[in-house]
């Protein structure tokens, strides 16, 4: 609504990878946007979900978990609305499963929005401070 008409190309380069590329370059694109001071109704946030040995779900999915060779799952979401904007597998899962994971995948996205909210709290807590704009109420 802001910026009709217009295009936000954000240039992202991994230096170092241990899984979950995708999720992480869209966290990271959150914060810099953030950080920009561009207009967001809403954080966006990815989380990946696989199963484990023994049908046990996991978040955040390494390299090692995803080179095992199991299902994936990736999402970015709207945490606070619980809106799913992109959801991705890497391989079928059984119908049983996968609300199991999409849930897990979820809750791993709404973790994360508070650990990158809180951190864009104390940056910009940081930043009033040395800016001299007092103390900010969040």
């Amino acid at each position: 609504e802001l910026y009709p008409f217009s295009q936000i190309d954000i240039y992202l380069e991994v230096l170092q990878a241990d899984g979950s590329n995708y999720c992480t370059c869209v966290n990271a694109a959150t914060l810099a946007l953030i950080d920009a001071g561009i207009p967001l109704k809403e954080y966006i946030i990815a989380c990946s979900a696989s199963l484990g040995n023994g049908d046990v779900p996991l978040i955040d999915v390494s390299h090692l978990e995803e080179s095992l060779g199991g299902s994936n799952l990736t999402i970015a979401a709207l945490p606070l609305s619980g809106q799913i904007t992109v959801l991705e597998m890497s391989q079928k899962f059984h119908i049983d499963h996968l609300p199991q994971v999409l849930n897990e995948a979820m809750n791993g996205c709404q973790q994360i929005y508070k650990i990158l909210d809180s951190a864009v709290k104390t940056h910009l807590t940081e930043v009033g401070t040395i800016s001299g704009w007092g103390k900010l109420e969040f």
